[in-house]
């Protein structure tokens, strides 16, 4: 039975996927609704499920396509990596570096 798009909008991201294994996931599950899905109905849902640390980072950002989208993921879960985001303070609802939040 081929999924539906309220079964898209529960798929969650991983604690250990990354974000490109996790949409792929999505995307190869969202190629099997039917009927199927504009690239911008693809985009805007998936940015509806991710976590939110990544949604608000992604909700201001229309990436033209879904390879776009993968793309922004990807350098923020880097930026994650990295340190550049005071990840951690955010979760906690502590200023972050440079007393901001």
């Amino acid at each position: 039975m081929s999924p539906d798009r309220m079964q898209l909008q529960n798929i969650c991201k991983k604690e250990h996927e990354s974000f490109k294994e996790y949409a792929q996931r999505w995307r190869d599950l969202a190629a099997q609704v039917a009927p199927p899905m504009t690239e911008k109905d693809i985009i805007t849902m998936i940015v509806d499920t991710l976590p939110v640390f990544y949604y608000e980072k992604m909700v201001g950002y229309m990436p033209s396509s879904f390879a776009d989208l993968v793309f922004a993921g990807k350098r923020i879960e880097a930026g994650l990596r990295r340190g550049k985001f005071n990840y951690l303070a955010l979760m906690n609802g502590k200023p972050g570096v440079n007393g901001e939040n």
